[in-house]
């Protein structure tokens, strides 16, 4: 029978995340201006595409599937095809999705796991199910809206699934997750692996565990076959070797180098550091190895990170921490059946869980945030449809009119909202550059007027004497052009004259 009491608690721990990150993805899109690389790129992935994933021409084209080979991205494709949905309004669906799971996979252990059904029970596991969805963590990853926070919410479902004995919806999460990502496999490695040989310390006979090395062996076989198949359709396009390696490998390691990253995780990443230091505080106070195994089974993960040649990798911004946000439920999970030398009863751990994300909280001398996205501000004053409907509409018109616009210098944003109207030619690179003959002469630029590139792009309109100046009214996007753009027809009754 349905508990309704139960039932509302589900819908309030999934559909709030779900409601604010759809939210805080919408204000990046429509208001702020989202950034071509990545959240444009992937937001076009996921949406009406093919089998091959191809790249928007704004980047060029080619294939995503050189770089990951994300079978779910066609599923996720597939349904964007049925619902009546713009692509960033599926993208920012997506984002929320993927937070709604992580508070889906946290509420499913308390009620069920840990006995919160009755009472105020399920309500506390809606509180603790939000905060982890929303951890300091999870807004970190948010700022720079991905999709690798499916690789954990997977996981995390898989081993809750697992851990109460759902042998059916156990592999089927399990698969999904391998799905999402070639290399997913290898973090689930890492954390099944290491869990495996810490049973076996403590003297658990492997055929007590032999699940969990089917679910290790199946990672393995898949992981092996993705890639071997990745490397030979794209042959010396490898993600591993340029994000990581770098060309000659390793050349770009110093010393200083490594202690600079080391510093700044310490310092300002403080969403990882503090409540992975609570959780070995906890470990050794009450000798119970199992609370830090998803931490350590990152440690490989945080070392290749710091070592990559790309800087965004090796400073751990961002996505990149997607791994922690497994490490910091593990403890839930580890104590859900803990051995008889480890004493927690269920209510420590859930005060031990809730002190581990009220620490994630702890801000940080400098957070990547190069959206400038203010979360609470972003939730709570998200666009109207009238203004994503008015925005979509202007980038249209913006592109049908480009004929008529001469050499045109768009910013990532606009070039975001429809990634495959624009050339690259005509867009200003996300590390800032532009193309030398546009830059010396564009003779019209459209960008978003509060967003990443508007000063810079203003500088640009200034330099090139462009001083007709205009609006789209309810949007963020401005134009500069040498050209009377009320004239242009494409353009006709979308435009007012700034003094800006």
């Amino acid at each position: 029978m349905l508990n309704l009491n139960i039932a509302l608690a589900a819908v309030l721990a999934t559909g709030l995340p779900f409601v604010a990150f759809s939210r805080l993805v919408l204000y990046h899109f429509y208001s702020k201006g989202a950034f071509l690389l990545d959240t444009g790129l992937l937001a076009s992935l996921l949406w009406h595409s093919n089998l091959a994933l191809a790249l928007p021409t704004s980047l060029g084209g080619g294939s995503y599937l050189a770089t990951h080979v994300s079978p779910l991205f066609w599923l996720a494709s597939a349904i964007s095809r049925l619902l009546p949905f713009s692509m960033p309004q599926f993208f920012a669906g997506f984002i929320g999705f993927s937070h709604a799971l992580l508070a889906a996979a946290i509420f499913w252990l308390l009620t069920e796991g840990y006995g919160l059904r009755r009472g105020a029970g399920p309500w506390l596991a809606t509180f603790v199910a939000i905060g982890f969805a929303s951890s300091g963590l999870a807004i970190a990853i948010a700022l720079y809206p991905h999709f690798e926070t499916l690789i954990a919410a997977f996981f995390l479902l898989f081993a809750v699934a697992h851990a109460l004995g759902h042998t059916r919806i156990a592999p089927f999460l399990f698969v999904l997750g391998l799905m999402t990502r070639e290399d997913a496999g290898l973090h689930y490695i890492a954390i099944l692996g290491l869990l495996v040989a810490l049973n076996v310390a403590y003297r658990v006979p492997l055929r007590q565990q032999r699940p969990e090395l089917i679910y290790v062996v199946v990672a393995l076989v898949y992981v092996i076959f993705v890639m071997s198949v990745q490397h030979l359709a794209f042959p010396g396009n490898s993600a591993f070797a340029r994000v990581y390696l770098g060309d000659p490998p390793f050349a770009h390691l110093s010393v200083r180098l490594i202690a600079d990253r080391a510093r700044l995780l310490v310092v300002e990443r403080p969403y990882i550091v503090l409540p992975a230091c609570g959780a070995f505080i906890w470990a050794w106070f009450g000798r119970n190895p199992y609370l830090v195994l998803g931490y350590v089974a990152c440690v490989p993960w945080l070392m290749l990170n710091l070592l990559a040649n790309n800087p965004f990798a090796g400073m751990i911004i961002g996505y990149y921490a997607f791994p922690v946000l497994i490490a910091l439920a593990w403890p839930l999970l580890a104590l859900l059946h803990p051995r008889p030398e480890h004493t927690f009863g269920h209510g420590t751990a859930i005060a031990g869980f809730v002190a581990l994300l009220a620490v994630s909280y702890v801000p940080a001398a400098l957070i990547y945030n190069p959206g400038r996205l203010h979360s609470i501000q972003a939730v709570l004053g998200s666009p109207t449809l009238a203004q994503q409907s008015a925005t979509e509409r202007a980038v249209a018109a913006i592109s049908a009119a480009r004929p008529a616009l001469g050499r045109l210098l768009a910013d990532n944003s606009v070039v975001a909202i429809a990634p495959n109207d624009f050339t690259r030619a005509e867009m200003l690179d996300f590390t800032g550059v532009m193309p030398d003959e546009i830059a010396r002469s564009p003779d019209t630029v459209a960008f978003f007027a509060d967003g990443y590139d508007a000063m810079r792009l203003r500088a640009v309109a200034n330099s090139a004497k462009l001083l007709r100046r205009y609006t789209v009214p309810g949007t963020s996007i401005s134009l500069a052009s040498r050209r009377d753009l009320e004239q242009v027809p494409a353009l006709a009754g979308l435009l007012a004259v700034s003094r800006r």
